[in-house]
């Protein structure tokens, strides 16, 4: 069985100096309602999502600016674990897969990339899951 990569790999895969980041998993089923509202308050999408990522910066050109020897936050993230279950299952996943790939894609989020480009978004997605899995078999 794969295990999960840390964040810091992950985020070395991103390629920028490692910041911290805000994480919260919706655990309880009553949730979804939770994060259903989240999704429709800021992002005007109906309904619940996997992951809502919140960044505090606007891209890596920003992000990079930053001095390393502070500690920053890139943002938040939520997760929610009834979707993300439900998804493993529709998907044929193990949920530790689904969730490598959220955080991926969370990630990518905090540092910019959105789903306006989203070939770009998922090669990129694709590019880290590659090094990650590579690195930590």
């Amino acid at each position: 069985m794969k295990r999960l990569a840390f964040p810091k790999q992950l985020l070395s895969s991103i390629h920028f100096t490692i910041f911290q980041i805000n994480f919260t998993l919706l655990s309880h089923p009553f949730q979804i309602s939770e994060i259903s509202n989240i999704n429709k308050e800021y992002f005007n999408k109906n309904g619940p999502t996997d992951v809502l990522s919140f960044p505090l910066f606007a891209g890596l050109e920003e992000i990079n600016c930053l001095n390393p020897e502070n500690e920053e936050s890139l943002g938040d993230m939520f997760f929610c674990r009834p979707i993300l279950k439900k998804n493993a299952a529709d998907y044929g996943k193990d949920i530790m897969d689904e969730l490598q790939l959220v955080l991926v894609h969370g990630l990518l989020h905090l540092v910019g990339y959105s789903h306006t480009e989203e070939e770009k978004m998922r090669n990129k997605e694709n590019a880290i899951l590659e090094k990650v899995w590579n690195e930590v078999r």
